[in-house]
């Protein structure tokens, strides 16, 4: 009896270790069997692309408010955060990118509903579905332009809407892993901020990248969709922007 709980608890330890590792700059990757990947946990902080930019000596604008080294990073234009995945690839010797549109929307559960062939400026909607499930939004799921951004100097004047029945406690940017993880142990997929995917938004014009996930200054309710993708030049620098890596297997 005392060899099979042995067995069982040797099995459960590798499952552990294959399930999560960290790379040489602290971010913790978990495998996501229905994307064949693994993915990071979080998404890129600002301890993590600090070194980045200070081996690089890569301009990084600061923000307009107060951030910690666990805090996602932002003002990160999609060719930064294509360039930091070649560096840390380089450096790792494992090749690290960004997530497909495809990809993003197999991690937020809903890859399966959407259409094949499809470029993501002409993706449909899939009204109420989220990245923390299908249902209304709740105290805990994210981060999102609500009451705690609405009664902060952010608020005053903002035109674009936000959500005046919930309040998340952050007025801008919050750690990561300060919400509820999904099932497969990822923090943040919705809300905190906009997170780059390798594709191209309007094929084959290819003037704007594809965002997806919704961020802190994020209020009008198609916009938190699990299947709403943003799009934004390339080289666009914003405060509600970021990233999150994947390594391929």
């Amino acid at each position: 009896m005392w060899r099979l709980l042995l067995v069982l608890f040797l099995v459960s330890c590798a499952s552990s270790r294959q399930a999560a590792l960290h790379n040489s700059l602290g971010m913790e990757l978990v495998h996501v069997p229905a994307a064949n990947l693994q993915v990071c946990r979080h998404e890129t902080r600002v301890r993590d692309y600090r070194v980045f930019v200070r081996e690089t000596r890569r301009e990084w604008p600061r923000t307009g408010f107060h951030q910690t080294d666990t805090h996602p990073a932002v003002n990160v234009s999609w060719r930064d955060a294509q360039a930091f995945c070649e560096w840390l690839s380089a450096r790792e010797g494992r090749r690290y990118r960004l997530p497909t549109d495809a990809e993003w929307s197999t991690l937020a559960g809903v890859r399966h509903l959407e259409p094949r062939g499809v470029s993501p400026k002409v993706q449909p909607q899939l009204p109420g579905r989220h990245p923390f499930g299908k249902r209304p939004l709740a105290a805990g799921d994210a981060n999102l332009c609500d009451t705690a951004f609405g009664k902060s100097e952010f608020g005053e004047g903002y035109e674009a809407r936000w959500i005046s029945d919930c309040n998340d406690g952050y007025a801008a940017t919050a750690p990561v892993g300060s919400f509820k993880a999904d099932a497969n142990g990822l923090c943040d997929l919705s809300g905190n901020v906009w997170e780059w995917c390798v594709d191209w938004y309007d094929p084959p014009k290819n003037t704007l990248k594809v965002l997806r996930g919704a961020s802190w200054r994020t209020g009008n309710p198609e916009r938190i969709w699990a299947s709403y993708g943003g799009p934004d030049p390339p080289g666009c620098r914003i405060d509600s922007a970021g990233f999150r890596i994947v390594l391929e297997p």
